[in-house]
């Protein structure tokens, strides 16, 4: 028998994960699927839920985890994000990138580019590939210093990304709304990726599946301004002929079951 509490522990549920597919939900709880499913489509009707293809949404903005914490999570779709994402990058390139736990882990893979230039506001993403011990060429962008991972912000960091005019930036949203708006909990953190959308010859968005179609506060750009855009596989296709719909040029998806976990190490910064 299906009733509200049922509903309210599926609710919580979604708003703890932001977008959890309902094959992960019915495991969780321990319910069958269609069972799920039905409840699934009852939460829809709230007006802070969006069912989508095969996960479910919670679409009001909510605070970022601590830096910390994010570096551990989903941290096998970033990595995967990261490698393919990297592979984009040639030798040589000029690439600015902003602040968070997934530029982080892209910094891993970035490093291992031959004569790369990287310009970041991220001590982490500029101690990562210094760390490496390649030839990378890195200039970390200065500002306001902000804590849990936000990296530089402000005038300066603004002025300077400005001046920079680099092959690729790469950002990586809080959240990309279902109508494809690049959005961020931070003001200043979007201010950042405009700026780096508007310099760059290039723009590349990563983003892992929980963060497509949950909204978040301020808005950097629509999701059309990028050139490709690197998601992992645990977005339903639906959702991404919806985004090339609205404009999108180039999705690329990292296979996240490709991985081998030998190759990944969880960083401690």
């Amino acid at each position: 028998m299906i009733d509200d509490l049922m509903v309210d522990v599926l609710a919580n549920l979604v708003k703890r994960h932001r977008r959890i597919s309902l094959t992960a939900a019915s495991d969780i709880l321990g319910m069958d699927f269609e069972e799920l499913t039905i409840l699934a489509h009852m939460l829809s009707d709230r007006d802070e839920f969006e069912l989508l293809e095969n996960s479910i949404c919670f679409l009001m903005p909510r605070g970022q985890d601590a830096y910390r914490v994010r570096l551990r999570s989903h941290y096998i779709e970033k990595f995967a994000i990261g490698r393919l994402a990297a592979s984009f990058i040639l030798p040589g390139d000029h690439v600015v990138t902003e602040a968070g736990s997934t530029m982080t882990i892209f910094a891993q893979h970035l490093a291992q580019i031959k004569n790369i230039r990287v310009s970041t506001n991220s001590y982490a993403v500029a101690s990562t590939i210094i760390g490496a011990e390649t030839a990378a060429d890195i200039h970390v962008i200065g500002g306001n210093l902000y804590s849990e991972g936000q990296g530089a912000l402000g005038p300066v960091a603004l002025e300077t990304v400005g001046e920079l005019k680099a092959d690729w930036g790469v950002i990586c949203p809080v959240g990309v709304s279902v109508t494809g708006e690049l959005m961020y909990y931070v003001e200043e953190e979007a201010k950042f990726a405009r700026a780096v959308i508007a310099s760059c010859k290039r723009l590349m968005v990563l983003c892992n599946s929980s963060k497509i179609g949950v909204p978040s506060r301020f808005v950097a750009d629509p999701c059309a301004r990028a050139d490709l855009l690197v998601v992992d596989s645990g977005v339903e296709s639906s959702t991404l002929n919806s985004l090339v719909a609205q404009g999108v040029k180039d999705v690329h998806v990292a296979d996240v079951e490709a991985e081998a976990s030998t190759e990944i190490v969880l960083l401690d910064l």
